[in-house]
């Protein structure tokens, strides 16, 4: 691989939860290589001019490039086009211009390198997530307007569904195809035309709450009468809709990390054509949009539901949960044994260790992940942990990301 001491520009049009999840994987594999990395975060005016939010370098592409000089460049979603590289290049006097790789498939990639989140793994975990709901019918709510990415995730659950027996209900093309301003005007009538019960898949999470909004001002049960699942489980929407909506939790942290590999190899062997890389989904977070028990007793899953927003908070205790069944103590315990098929207790560490594995993949430390997810001390965390998963914390974390760096690998 190429030596250290590389310059590289990471630039985004992403905010809130999903660039610090890219960045904290490409960082600490850039760290690895001894590079260094330089995050922007950049959008376009009105007129499609760049507009840098956050910069090592002043206000233009041009500034950056003539203070970092970079060797290579990570562009995420299209953030730069091919042309302000290139006009950014030659003004920093840079012949030839650095190496650039994408995180996203680019709109025209005419042939560069790219990294990329698997849109056939989201909507198979997506699509397993509403098969437990034992519905026959399945459609999928687009990102509108269209991008690529969302039309490579629909056919993807198209397909599955399709193969698992079920029926398929497509998002009509004279809507895909409206010009309404407010896409969630169009999910409305969309819905009310399928078929109940009905599982939906969403492009992603700001789509998947317009789902559920409409779906509530329709007075549509979820998730008896429409289930919900989106992508990217960003906790700010996810944990505040109504219900709260499931949601396919990216390896967001591996998307970098396969970036920067690409990169490397990129840099290493420019004139191989080097394969897209797609990074497979992490997990599905389950919430109450697919929260099925409740088809069978809503008490339950109101305390199912209680105890994955609340457990990991300092002082939580079970019995707060099974106070939401409305019974008496005891009779509470029972019943969600019943439904749930473990106590509330083994819920609540089913959720923190959840929780802790997520942050551990993530890189946190094992002391800080303890105190985060609501145990009084590593110790017990440490104790907890070995009982839940069958081995111990310090063995499942080399595991962990052993197997993320080996997806971020070559495909």
């Amino acid at each position: 691989m190429d030596g250290g001491g590389k310059t590289v520009l990471m630039a985004s049009p992403l905010v809130g939860e999903i660039l610090p999840r890219i960045m904290a994987g490409a960082l600490r594999a850039a760290a690895s290589r001894h590079w260094r990395l330089h995050p922007v975060v950049c959008t376009r005016d009105a007129s499609g001019a760049l507009v840098f939010e956050r910069s090592p370098g002043g206000g233009s592409l041009d500034d950056i490039f003539a203070l970092l000089k970079p060797d290579g460049v990570i562009d995420i979603l299209d953030a730069l086009h091919a042309d302000e590289l290139r006009r950014a290049s030659a003004a920093a006097q840079m012949r030839p211009g650095p190496a650039v790789v994408h995180l996203g498939e680019p709109v025209a990639s005419n042939g560069a390198p790219y990294a990329y989140g698997d849109p056939e793994s989201f909507a198979r975990l997506a699509l397993q997530e509403l098969l437990r709901s034992g519905f026959e019918d399945y459609a999928y709510v687009p990102f509108l307007p269209e991008p690529a990415w969302s039309r490579a995730r629909g056919s993807a659950f198209a397909k599955l569904v399709t193969v698992a027996g079920k029926r398929f209900h497509a998002f009509p093309s004279a809507l895909r195809a409206s010009r309404e301003s407010n896409p969630s005007a169009l999910i409305a009538p969309f819905l009310a035309s399928l078929p109940k019960p009905c599982g939906i898949f969403a492009a992603n999470d700001t789509m998947g709450e317009m789902v559920l909004n409409a779906a509530d001002g329709a007075g549509m049960d979820v998730p008896g009468g429409i289930a919900v699942v989106s992508v990217d489980d960003i906790a700010h929407i996810c944990d505040f809709t109504h219900p709260t909506l499931s949601s396919v939790r990216r390896d967001l942290e591996g998307e970098g990390r396969a970036a920067v590999e690409l990169l490397a190899d990129f840099m290493e062997r420019p004139r191989l054509k080097i394969a897209p890389r797609a990074v497979p989904a992490e997990s599905i977070v389950h919430r109450a949009s697919t929260r099925f028990s409740a088809l069978r007793d809503r008490r339950v899953a109101r305390a199912q539901e209680f105890i994955r927003l609340h457990a990991c908070e300092s002082g939580f205790r079970p019995f707060l949960a099974v106070r939401e069944t409305g019974l008496s103590r005891s009779a509470g315990d029972r019943l969600f044994k019943a439904v749930a098929g473990r106590s509330a207790l083994q819920e609540m560490h089913a959720v923190r260790i959840a929780r802790a594995k997520e942050k551990l993949r993530a890189g946190m430390q094992t002391d800080i992940v303890a105190s985060e997810c609501g145990y009084a001390s590593t110790l017990d965390f440490r104790r907890v942990f070995r009982r839940v998963v069958g081995q111990p914390v310090g063995a499942w974390t080399r595991q962990a990301l052993s197997a993320s760096a080996k997806r971020a690998g070559p495909q």
